[in-house]
């Protein structure tokens, strides 16, 4: 019965969520403000009848009013998320999931995994992480005290998540019983059997979670225009984890395409890749819109619009990626497979939202100017190229999905065409980033620019001209994305030595320097850095990288790179629920052994299916990429063995840029309650 208890909690979370829109949407349903009102505003009279200002400015004492729906829901979230857990602890054969993505012989992390992996079981995740989210935004409300404001931001909050319950419910059925069960299930995806692949899903809807709270925050301020200063500092912990955490979803789905052997690279632009990219790009650009807002209550319209958006392209990401719909239409629609309601849900509630944004973006009056050579303008130039690099992506993914479906021709558009259209675009953004840290607000003097960036200029330079030298053959891609790392980097780090070494140090030594830079600065620094070793990293393993195929025999050597690698040989092994072939390879840097390395082939009896393991060594010259095949007409053993320089800096980059988002969170949380007296910004 424990499955049946998860079914109706994910009613009672539809149907509570549908009153908690009621009561607390002004909007849509004005008599709910009387059923939660606080004791002083109903002797007021109606709060609809108020002026939007005092409306959106008055904080309610009665905090207790907003907390009982936003904990039910999340409390029944989990209680239903628990359920499903079990039902793959468990193996419950009798539901469709598990017998569908699970076994017996299913090691228990992977079915615990399982039950995150699954459309079904992603929805109920995507519904759990919103209801929390919606109780996170309940509580820091309360904490600064509950406006007219928040109240509809926690109403449209329940929309969502009553969409995502109802989405869950019509589409997905994660409770749905079978009525012949099966006497065992067909196992998970081999491919799916790994951690990252774990990791992936929870990580990805917190970050959705977190922009459905910018979205419903944002359209709660539309009709009022209270998009103002304390707008931007409500949302700026939700800005930050949501990129943080979107960030971390697109690195653990990089480094598992680049570990699985059957895939060899990091990034392919397939609808999965993009569908993570697209509201990381654009909650990028709403980040940096959102700062020069929070300093001049300016670009309000843009910040607007990229909130909607960035949530917009998240959730019809997820559709992509679930659906056929955009198929050919007859088989679309009779495919059981689609989404509907999901797409059903995301017409509803962005047309809505953007209805919304055309009717009140007109009352957005920017009540500041900037110069053109200012911070703010950097700021703005860079966002607005976030917007069209995400336009660019968006475009690349569904043409083929329209052709498609209106002419039935199958195309594919691969890494050629997004390389090509976005380095018209990427090339002044990296750019112009190299310009961000150096900046002033307000109005900036470009002969003081210029002061400021011709070291980082000369640097960059200059290892463009040694790569070119050495690499005289090399595609000027690869070089053009060198130089402008070196141009990121070196201007990023001249910047922050500049504010440490080159300021007074007001008494206290140069780590009070350190101490005033801010969560704000710190953040954007290791950005930046983290970009600049990023592209270079790719950048170098395009151009040096090695790769060798031969039939290899016993005791063999292979050459590569700085590496010699010995073959020993393959050993039969059994795995938890898989046989292996898994080879030996001993790894030498100048006559020394330095590591091990066991690539395999598993072939896993339950579903029929054999998949290819290489292993990696992270050296600190590059990764060694080795996998192996099968036998050879000589009677040798298939070996692929890869050499790419300078690729643990892609990981590397990946990792700075995450960090830098930890940075500010943290040092903002610690700020606040400690109150020590260093500014935040």
């Amino acid at each position: 019965m424990i499955a049946e208890f998860g079914h109706f909690a994910l009613i009672l979370i539809l149907v509570l969520g549908c009153c908690q829109a009621v009561l607390f949407c002004p909007a849509l349903f004005r008599a709910g403000y009387y059923v939660l009102a606080p004791v002083q505003t109903l002797a007021t009279g109606p709060v609809m009848n108020r002026s939007d200002n005092e409306q959106d400015n008055t904080t309610h004492p009665n905090h207790l009013s907003v907390w009982p729906l936003p904990f039910a829901m999340c409390i029944l979230a989990i209680i239903a998320e628990t359920a499903l857990i079990h039902s793959f602890i468990v193996s419950d054969f009798t539901l469709s999931i598990v017998a569908n993505y699970s076994h017996s012989s299913t090691p228990m992390l992977y079915r615990i995994g399982a039950a995150f992996i699954p459309d079904s079981g992603a929805m109920l995740l995507w519904v759990t992480a919103s209801t929390i989210a919606t109780l996170l935004f309940a509580v820091q409300t309360t904490l600064r005290g509950i406006t007219q404001q928040d109240r509809v931001t926690l109403g449209i909050l329940a929309i969502i998540t009553a969409l995502l319950a109802a989405a869950t419910l019509i589409d997905a059925a994660p409770f749905l019983r079978s009525v012949m069960a099966p006497l065992d299930g067909r196992g998970l995806d081999p491919q799916l059997q790994d951690v990252p692949g774990i990791l992936r899903g929870p990580v990805l809807y917190a970050g959705l979670a977190g922009l459905s709270v910018i979205f419903a925050a944002t359209l709660a301020a539309l009709p009022g225009a209270n998009l103002d200063r304390s707008w931007s500092e409500l949302l700026r912990p939700w800005a930050l984890a949501s990129w943080t955490l979107l960030g971390a979803a697109i690195a653990i789905n990089a480094y598992r395409a680049y570990t699985e052997q059957a895939w060899g690279n990091w990034w392919y632009w397939d609808t999965s890749e993009n569908a993570l990219l697209l509201p990381w790009l654009l909650s990028t650009a709403f980040l940096h819109c959102r700062a020069v807002m929070e300093k001049t209550e300016t670009l309000k319209p843009w910040a607007a619009l990229l909130a909607l958006s960035a949530f917009g392209a998240g959730w019809f990401g997820t559709f992509l990626v679930r659906s056929d719909l955009l198929g050919p239409l007859p088989t679309a629609l009779l495919s059981t497979g689609d989404s509907v309601a999901l797409l059903v849900g995301f017409c509803i509630l962005f047309a809505g939202a953007y209805f919304m944004y055309w009717r009140c973006a007109g009352g957005m009056v920017d009540t500041k100017d900037f110069s053109l050579i200012s911070r703010e303008s950097g700021m703005f130039i860079s966002s607005v190229m976030l917007s069209v690099t995400a336009a660019t992506v968006l475009i690349g993914t569904i043409y083929p999905l329209i052709l498609r479906w209106f002419d039935g021709d199958i195309i594919t558009v691969g890494p050629p065409f997004f390389v090509q259209a976005l380095i018209p675009i990427g090339v002044p953004m990296l750019f112009l980033m190299g310009f961000a840290p150096t900046l002033r607000w307000r109005n900036d003097e470009a002969w003081l620019i210029g002061r400021r960036m011709k070291l980082a200029a000369l640097l960059s330079l200059i290892v463009v001209l040694f790569v070119w030298m050495r690499f005289i053959d090399a595609s000027p891609v690869p070089l053009l994305g060198i130089g402008l790392a070196a141009w990121v980097f070196t201007a990023a780090l001249g910047d922050l030595w500049e504010r440490l070494w080159r300021q007074p140090d007001h008494g206290e030594g140069k780590y009070r320097n350190f101490q005033l830079l801010g969560p704000r600065y710190l953040s954007m620094t290791f950005a930046h850095i983290g970009i600049a070793i990023l592209i270079a990293g790719g950048s170098a393993s395009a151009i040096w990288e090695q790769q060798v195929v031969l039939s290899a025999r016993t005791g063999q050597s292979i050459q590569i790179g700085p590496y010699n690698l010995q073959y020993e040989g393959v050993a039969l092994l059994p795995g938890e629920n898989f046989a292996t072939r898994k080879a030996t390879f001993i790894v030498y840097r100048n006559a020394l052994p330095v590591t091990e390395l066991f690539p395999e082939v598993r072939y896993y009896p339950i579903r029929g299916i054999e998949t290819k393991e290489a292993d990696i060594w992270h050296g600190r010259d590059g990764d060694l990429h080795v996998s192996i095949g099968e036998r050879a007409e000589d009677g040798g053993r298939v070996v692929t063995v890869r050499f790419l320089p300078m690729m643990p800096w892609v990981w590397g980059g990946m990792l700075l840029m995450l960090i830098g988002g930890v940075i500010s969170i943290g040092t903002r949380v610690i700020l606040r309650y400690k109150k020590n007296g260093v500014p935040a910004s």
